[in-house]
């Protein structure tokens, strides 16, 4: 047994005839939309069978017995999330790590190191006569130096906590309303979109550094066609023949079709990336959406520019210019503390995860303002 559990959630296993191990391999497996093969039925068994499955021992080690009781229900969330969390946070670690990796706009820019809590993580950086920026991102502000490097040097990056809230969406779960598979998906869905965000952010930044030849404005269309695709030629060649990629939001990555025919992908062939996905051909350059949704609410400001492009160099993991720190694994709390008088328990909830970003520029990029 990977985890201490009390009598209560272990009477809980040996009535379903199944352990710790068991059930957290399933959980996983359908949450990250695996084939599902029951020993004990010598049988694969549908998503929809798995997804009953784990509601059903959801609820009996939160000890609902009744759905339509909303009292009860919430009285056993809180009294038993815990011994609950502790089985599902492996799962919750998991699909965060494979959303990271799934993410093609993560994989374009960021240079990831997990280790262990309390451990320091330094990033070895090498002079090549380029321009370098260092900045450090956190969870609610962004303290930026601009520097150049001279010599080998190390950037040591510290991290912060980075929360998602799941209160309410417990709830939903248990009642029956949205499926495991769809829930925990969620959550790694909103810890990269987090990170987009910050890595966003960065990029913004980044771009004052950039020389102005890697840099242009105007409207896409046949008279900016050869400033622009000098921009893709001059990042290609600036770091050594390198491919690139066009990235921005699907509004700003469709206003290429001004300056030629492009090959857009099928729908069907990007339904397997999670977050991201390549959209399309430029004359032979990939063109990588970044998936935009709206600051709050409000529904008044996206949170990507839709007027902006970013032309990428894809050369491996030393080339990245953001670097990210993971440290130690997914946990989640009940919060104990409230700002609000009128806070309901369901919405005390936190996945909780500390990371920590840094930025340099060793490499040239492009940037295109429509």
């Amino acid at each position: 047994m990977a985890k201490n559990f009390n009598e209560h959630t272990m009477a809980v296993f040996s009535a379903m005839n199944t352990d710790y191990e068991a059930i957290s391999n399933l959980m996983t497996d359908v949450a990250l939309g695996r084939e599902i093969y029951d020993a004990e039925t010598d049988r694969k068994i549908t998503k929809q069978e798995a997804n009953a499955r784990i509601l059903d021992f959801s609820r009996q080690v939160l000890g609902i017995t009744d759905i339509h009781d909303t009292k009860a229900v919430r009285r056993a969330i809180r009294d038993n999330a815990r011994q609950w969390f502790d089985i599902v946070e492996d799962t919750i670690n998991i699909v965060i790590d494979t959303n990271f990796k799934e993410s093609d706009f993560f994989n374009a820019l960021v240079d990831r190191k997990q280790i262990a809590f309390g451990d320091r993580q330094d990033f070895v950086i090498e002079d090549d006569d380029a321009l370098f920026s260092i900045a450090k991102a956190g969870t609610s502000h962004h303290d930026h130096i601009l520097q150049r490097l001279k010599g080998r040097q190390t950037i040591s990056i510290p991290t912060e906590l980075y929360v998602v809230k799941i209160g309410a969406d417990i709830n939903r779960y248990v009642l029956g309303d949205v499926d495991w598979s769809k829930w925990v998906a969620n959550i790694g869905r909103s810890f990269v979109a987090m990170i987009q965000e910050e890595t966003y952010a960065e990029l913004i930044q980044a771009v004052t550094s950039l020389p102005g030849r890697f840099k242009g404005t105007g409207t896409l269309d046949a008279t900016t066609k050869a400033s622009f695709d000098d921009i893709v030629q001059a990042v290609s060649a600036a770091n050594n023949g390198a491919n690139v990629v066009i990235m921005g939001a699907k509004a700003a990555l469709s206003k290429i079709s001004g300056l030629a025919d492009v090959n857009w992908a099928a729908k069907d062939q990007r339904d397997n990336v999670m977050n991201t996905g390549n959209i399309g051909i430029y004359e032979g350059t990939t063109l990588l959406e970044i998936p935009n949704r709206f600051k709050d609410k409000t529904y008044s400001q996206y949170v990507f520019d839709t007027d902006k492009l970013y032309i990428i160099p894809v050369i491996g993991d030393e080339g990245k210019f953001i670097k990210m720190v993971d440290e130690g694994d997914t946990e989640i709390f009940e919060v104990l503390e409230r700002n609000e008088k009128y806070v309901s328990d369901l919405q005390t909830y936190e996945v909780q995860r500390r990371l920590g970003f840094g930025l340099y520029i060793g490499r040239m990029f492009g940037y295109w303002d429509i």
